[in-house]
């Protein structure tokens, strides 16, 4: 995910030393900043005006951070002003602080004004974003809190950016709220929250693109340590799947048509569907499961000590046996290993780790996989490939050009397909069993991940997060995605569904035997 700073709380190191935050933040993780610019006869202190603003943004640019929005301050609204500057300073929102009022008169003629500048900033293609503070939050008009007040009065043309810990002073569920409002919040302020109440409003933020801002009003002099507890916290957040259910899907590429075969209330990832057999194989709380469409049936698979199975699993070509990625809990830090499908004890493949399975070659003789490791000092994920008896050691496909993932044999043995972000975003590429003679073969304004190539050759589905709502290199759960589809040249590309999903709900091969349907999950949140 991509997360920002609201600057105010910084005003004094930025004044003494702007590049020096820039820096420090940019390090921490964070991508965008949003400064808070002063208009007209305003006593701003150390905040910026509309020259410190340009002055300063060589700086923020030098480190790799961008502004989406900005804070409007004033004492009289000068429109004309307001607009010529947003439009110089390239934002795609302004934000106003919605204050305390007399009485519900003097809110309404403050959302006219709102309304007013909202339309002129349009013609720019600039969105108004109104902002809570303390006291709007606090404050109720005509049983509204004076926030939800002047929204409301301004309508649709008037989009929100709540600081959610505002919210919760003022006595207003933010997860409530965010839902409430879902069509107008294009971003939200972070103030500290109970954990579960900030897990919901990441959710709502994480499943809608909206920008997410850490905002701290003072610095109490350790401002830039909590800046790196604040993102650490974020990023903790971004495999959390709280108040979700799942729903086992199946798809008819021929007709288009989504068959949802069961809905659970509770996470599975990942289906395999079992060759020669209407069945699916996925995981679900760190156990393998077989799926019985016929019978709408779940079968617990005995995978032995493997008990914290991923979503990183792949069935062997003769049906007999499964390989999985299994991690020692609580980490991430998985191995794999290959049981037999109908039970048992499970046989260690990779003893390095991480390693997170992906292919079974087609002659049944290797295994390829993404795995993390050292090289002259430097932490790299590349493609691997390994005996799948576990004999031998592991050997190395791609060399570190970029992050390599999602790694799966072609039917016919000779190629290799994976994802990686070797052009820049995350693209869908092509290469021969030994690495060599990569080809891109996606080049979409669109992060692209795990390409599953029919079993008949011909087609490749593959799964797809829009620009700018991830970094390259994350997968995330709970997004709205879509799947797209080529022939195997890389020809007649074409989205063929939009749902929400993303992490778990296509990570490994889910073609039947006949080429015409494939298996999927898709994902609903409960905090509607």
């Amino acid at each position: 995910m991509q997360f920002g700073v609201q600057l105010y709380g910084l005003r004094d190191r930025l004044h003494s030393s702007p590049e020096a935050v820039f820096e420090g933040l940019a390090k921490m993780g964070y991508s965008l900043i949003e400064p808070c610019v002063c208009f007209g006869d305003f006593d701003r202190g150390v905040l910026w005006n509309e020259q410190d603003y340009e002055t300063n943004r060589p700086l923020w640019e030098k480190h790799g951070l961008t502004v989406s929005s900005f804070h409007a301050l004033y004492r009289e609204m000068d429109i004309p002003v307001i607009c010529q500057f947003a439009k110089r300073a390239g934002v795609g929102q302004v934000v106003l602080n919605c204050p305390e009022f007399q009485d519900a008169e003097a809110a309404l003629h403050y959302a006219k004004d709102c309304m007013q500048l909202a339309d002129a900033l349009k013609e720019h293609g600039i969105q108004l974003m109104i902002h809570n503070s303390r006291h709007a939050s606090a404050q109720r008009i005509e049983g509204k809190s004076a926030y939800e007040f002047v929204l409301d009065a301004c309508g649709d043309g008037v989009y929100a950016q709540p600081d959610i810990g505002w919210l919760d002073y003022g006595k207003v569920d933010p997860s409530a709220f965010l839902w409430r409002y879902e069509k107008q919040v294009l971003s939200l302020h972070y103030q500290p929250l109970d954990e579960d109440e900030a897990v919901a409003c990441y959710q709502f933020a994480r499943a809608n693109g909206v920008i997410q801002i850490m905002d701290q009003d003072e610095d109490n002099g350790t401002i830039m340590d909590d800046m790196q507890a604040a993102i650490n916290r974020l990023n903790d957040f971004a495999q959390r799947r709280d108040q979700s259910s799942s729903i086992l899907c199946v798809m008819d590429v021929e007709t288009g048509e989504v068959t949802e075969l069961q809905r659970f209330d509770r996470i599975i990832e990942a289906p395999n569907w079992v060759q020669g057999a209407e069945q699916l194989i996925y995981n679900a709380d760190g156990k393998l499961y077989r799926y019985d469409i016929a019978s709408a049936s779940e079968t617990l698979i005995d995978t032995g000590s493997c008990d914290n199975c991923n979503n990183d699993h792949v069935l062997s070509p003769d049906g007999k046996n499964v390989a999985v990625s299994h991690a020692i809990k609580p980490s991430w830090m998985s191995k794999i290993y290959v049981v037999s499908l109908d039970g048992g004890e499970p046989r260690l493949v990779t003893p390095k780790l991480p390693s997170f399975l992906h292919g079974w070659s087609f002659d049944g003789k290797e295994l390829a996989y993404c795995a993390f490791r050292e090289h002259d000092g430097v932490q790299q994920v590349d493609v691997y490939a390994i005996d799948a008896s576990g004999s031998g050691e592991e050997r190395r496909i791609t060399q570190g050009e970029g992050f390599s993932d999602g790694p799966e044999y072609a039917p016919d043995d000779k190629t290799i397909w994976f994802n990686g972000t070797r052009s820049g975003l995350m693209q869908v590429w092509r290469m021969d069993r030994d690495g060599k003679n990569p080809t891109q073969m996606t080049d979409a304004d669109s992060n692209n991940w795990f390409p599953h190539v029919s079993p008949d050759g011909k087609q490749v589905v593959y799964l797809s997060y829009r620009k700018g709502e991830l970094n390259p290199s994350q997968h995330l759960p709970n997004m709205h995605v879509a799947l797209w589809l080529m022939d195997v040249d890389g020809s007649n590309k074409r989205k063929i569904l939009s749902f929400f999903g993303g992490q778990g709900s296509i990570n490994v091969n889910s073609w039947a035997a006949d080429s015409k349907r494939f298996a999927f999950v898709k994902y609903e949140l409960h905090h509607r």
